[in-house]
């Protein structure tokens, strides 16, 4: 039944628009517990074909959530890294804000305090152990890179990541069924840093682009030289509260109250 080729450009299409059904787990469920999940070969092994893990239907793929709710979520990749991990956290503490790291595994392997620190309060996604392109993502080689990551995450924080960033940005039709048979929502963005730009810039611009059920990416490690990033947080967070928005994590964006009719366009 499932070995005819896929059409990816239309399943992406479908999967944009579909409810968040998939949105599973959070930080109260024992991490031991969720990662025995990232464990079990009959969950996720392989993705097409005939080995298509048992009783997986959808997916969820989102750039920015069809919400009716005046909420936004703040989202970091790419850490934990010793130069801005840190100095992000102490803006989000001071501006009571929440936030999704989507953290890198073997970044949290070398730092594994700064990891625990943001877990403290902010919400966890997994961004791979290396990360690598998942654009031409085959089946096992993805699992091994989402389990291992989420080993990282939960040996640091004892709490399992709940939702997925692909690395660019970039996935395959199996990396987006590899995530599905692990529960993970698969999450992107709308609006996002520009790290060549000035702190004043961004700021506008990302003012002026938000609306509710926004993503914004940032950066708070990886080989950019984030510091427009850090810069730029503390006056952006006001702005953005300036127009009526509050910030909660991807999942309670997800989970969050939804427009009669999906949008025409993302």
């Amino acid at each position: 039944m499932y070995a005819a080729p896929v059409n990816r450009r239309a399943f992406l299409r479908r999967s944009g628009l579909m409810a968040a059904g998939a949105v599973v787990g959070g930080a109260g469920v024992a991490g031991a517990q969720q990662l025995d999940q990232h464990n079990s070969d009959s969950v996720s092994g392989h993705a097409v074909g005939n080995f298509r893990p048992s009783g997986l239907s959808t997916t969820t793929i989102t750039w920015r959530w069809p919400t009716t709710d005046p909420v936004v979520a703040l989202t970091f990749d790419d850490g934990p890294s010793r130069a801005y991990t840190s100095r992000v956290l102490d803006i989000l503490d001071h501006k009571d804000v929440v936030a999704t790291f989507f953290q890198i595994g073997k970044h949290v392997q070398a730092l594994p305090g700064l990891s625990r620190r943001a877990a403290e309060r902010h919400e966890i996604g997994n961004h791979t152990w290396s990360h690598p392109s998942m654009a031409l993502g085959r089946p096992l080689p993805v699992a091994r890179q989402l389990r291992r990551g989420a080993q990282a995450i939960v040996h640091a924080t004892g709490k399992a990541p709940t939702v997925y960033r692909p690395p660019y940005g970039y996935f395959s039709g199996a990396t987006a069924m590899v995530a599905a048979g692990l529960n993970y929502p698969i999450v992107l963005w709308d609006v996002k840093f520009d790290v060549t730009d000035s702190a004043s810039s961004n700021i506008a611009r990302i003012g002026g682009q938000v609306r509710p059920g926004s993503i914004i990416l940032g950066h708070d490690g990886g080989t950019l030289n984030n510091e427009v990033v850090v810069q730029a947080l503390p006056e952006l967070i006001d702005t953005i509260r300036g127009h009526g928005l509050r910030f909660v994590t991807v999942t309670q964006l997800l989970t969050s109250a939804t427009m009669s009719t999906a949008p025409s366009h993302l």
